[in-house]
Formats: C-alpha cells, structure tokens, sequence
C-alpha cells in the first residue's frame, strides 16, 4: 500500500483550543512529567504537518506507539505521516499491524523538511537513522522512556515508563483522542513486547491500569499474544535451534550465551530480523541471570568490510543492569534488555561480556556481605 498523509480538519481547530486531561485510570501525578505531557499534547494539537518516526530495526513498542500516534493524529485531522529509515521487511510478529503498510521506508517524504519530526522511543538522534532529516527539521519533539535519552528535542517528554507505547496512551488520553480498537491494538502491543510481557521491573501498577483501558477499548490480549510469541516461522525454529546448539555458560551459570553466525542464518533459511526474542530463551534457564545472543545478520559488515555483530542482552535480576553494560559498547536500552554492534569476534564479544557480568555479580555480593 502506498504511504497515507492524513489532511487536516476542522475538529482538530477546536480540540487546539482546549488541551483538557480526562479522567484516566492511574493518571500522571507527578507535576514537572505533567506539565511535560502537556507541553507535548499541546504542541501536537497546533502543528500543522507532523512526521512520525522510530528508531531503526523498530520492535513491537516503537511500532505500536508509531500507529497509535499517527491514527489518533489523524482523528482530529492532523496532517500526519509515517517513516522509517531501513527498508527491511516488517517481522512476522507484526505483520497484524496492518496500518504499517502506509509507513514511507528508505526515503523520507518530499515535504519532510516542512514537517515537525515527532520521534518516538529514540534515545538519541543517531538512533533515527537519517542525519539529513534530524538536521533539515524545523521543530523536533523527543517522546521517549529511556533512562539514558540525550533530550535531543525542542520538546522532551521523556518518563520512566514500561515502554513509549505507555507514554503516548497518556498524550492520546490528554488530546481528548478516542482510543480505538485498532489504537488499542497498538499500544497494546507495545506495551506487551516492552514489559517483557509485563514482567520488567519498570512495570508499575499504572501499566496493567492502561492495559486494562486498552483492553476495554477493544485490544484482543489473547489475539495480540498469539500474534507476537506464538507465530514463529519455521526458520525462526531452526534458528532457535541452532542458537540453543551454541549455548554456552560462564560466571558460574549465571551468564548464558548464544551464537548465530552467518552460515547459521544461511542454515536455517532466515533473515537477520527473525532473531527477535531468541534470547529470552536462553535467559529462562534454570540460574541464569543475564542472557547474550551474539549474532551476525545476513549482508551486514562496517564500512571497512569486517564483519559486524549484534549483540542482544537480557537480564533476570535488579543486579544487573545490562544498559550499563551495553553503553560501555556505545549500545543501549533499558535495565533488563539492551543491545549494542561491535566488529570484535564472537570469542572477544563474550570474554567482554563474562568479565562484565561476573564483575557485577562479585561486586554485588560485597555490598551484600557488608551491608549484613
């Protein structure tokens, strides 16, 4: 389908004038994030054309507050646009997101210097994947819940939060927007996939409150679910086989390790974009803490030719903060799932890792023997 550009209405004039917060289950009550929400929802009501974004290789969250963010401009007639910047085929998981067939890929509108950029769960502009278009913006507003945003924005709404998709419900809510099944759908999702299934510990009681809203809105749980951890293609199978085959332990299995190189991909007759979730199998073993899948994604090499691996982390415990470890590696994330590239080996990617991790667990167990 092709890219939709949503035209303005004459409601859209009206909600401008009154930017009211309804009653919400488990609203914001904190001032200084309140009166950022509405400095967002504000300055979305006023702007005349809008493109929305993500950050590159966009999972479920970054997909999900993408259309629940163009769809409820476009309720009150925003001139609303969606992009991102790879070209890569959407993954199986969300494909039932039907509305990101009129997202532009690779090449931005023509008129996108004349649109404000609304990125969304970007911790940073690099993370968006077209410099051009960051510089060439009039106005950027910056929607965001990780801890380590640059607050890159004209306007930042960065809160802690289970995920983006938890943010934008509150704009929605704050612009009088009616959340529809498929903005529910949407949000839900992202709400799912960025919880760890509602099991991070940035999940708080206001998560399974919006959850419940969204639910009520119209978000078939049961569906969505099915949708996104039980639908794997047969290539994904075999990826997940071969990753397991792989599987290796250190710091006294408390790190398990994963790798798929490029003739694994080649193997199991999958993409670089089926590698999704891999990893929390290897963290719901039996001990393990933190969970690595070191991986090479098919075509992918750093401009010199040397081959390029991602690297994906997990974590099980408050102990770890595997954002920590991912920055050291100019990566990034949240506290228990984060990631970062690197153009070391494999062998090199987990000694790195296995002086990390078992370096934060010994100096954990000293705080512990001291503060007993």
């Amino acid at each position: 389908m092709a890219a939709i550009i949503c035209r303005p209405s004459n409601r859209r004039e009206k909600l401008a004038k009154r930017v009211k917060p309804p009653a919400v289950p488990g609203a914001v009550s904190n001032q200084t994030i309140d009166q950022a929400l509405g400095a967002v929802a504000d300055a979305l009501l006023h702007e005349k054309k809008v493109l929305l974004t993500v950050h590159v290789n966009p999972d479920g969250d970054a997909f999900g507050c993408l259309i629940a963010m163009h769809r409820g401009l476009s309720q009150l007639g925003g001139d609303s646009a969606m992009y991102l910047s790879g070209a890569d085929p959407v993954p199986p998981e969300y494909r039932f997101l039907k509305a990101l067939g009129e997202v532009y890929r690779g090449s931005a509108p023509e008129d996108a210097a004349d649109r404000t950029l609304v990125c969304l769960d970007c911790g940073n502009p690099e993370r968006i994947g077209n410099e051009d278009l960051v510089k060439g913006a009039p106005r950027i507003i910056n929607v965001d819940h990780h801890g380590d945003n640059t607050r890159f924005g004209d306007i930042n709404l960065v809160v802690p939060a289970s995920s983006t998709s938890e943010i934008v419900y509150f704009i929605l809510r704050r612009m009088d927007v009616e959340i529809t099944p498929e903005i529910a759908e949407a949000l839900y999702a992202g709400i799912l996939v960025d919880s760890g299934r509602f099991q991070y510990s940035d999940v708080t009681p206001t998560t399974f409150r919006v959850a419940a809203d969204l639910v009520q809105s119209g978000a078939d749980h049961t569906a969505i679910f099915r949708q996104v951890y039980e639908n794997m293609p047969l290539a994904k199978a075999r990826l997940l086989c071969l990753m397991l085959s792989t599987m290796t332990f250190r710091c006294d299995g408390r790190l398990a390790v994963g790798i798929l190189d490029k003739e694994a991909f080649s193997q199991a007759g999958a993409t670089g974009r089926l590698t999704e979730g891999l990893v929390d199998n290897l963290r719901a073993i039996e001990g393990v803490q933190v969970a690595a899948l070191v991986y090479a994604r098919p075509g992918e090499t750093s401009e010199d030719g040397k081959p390029v691996f991602r690297v994906s982390l997990r974590s099980s415990s408050d102990e770890i903060n595997v954002q920590r470890i991912a920055k050291r590696k100019n990566g990034g994330g949240h506290r228990q799932a984060s990631g970062f590239t690197a153009e070391e080996s494999p062998d090199e990617i987990v000694a790195f890792l296995e002086e990390q991790v078992c370096g934060d667990l010994a100096r954990e167990r000293d705080r512990l023997e001291h503060s007993a």
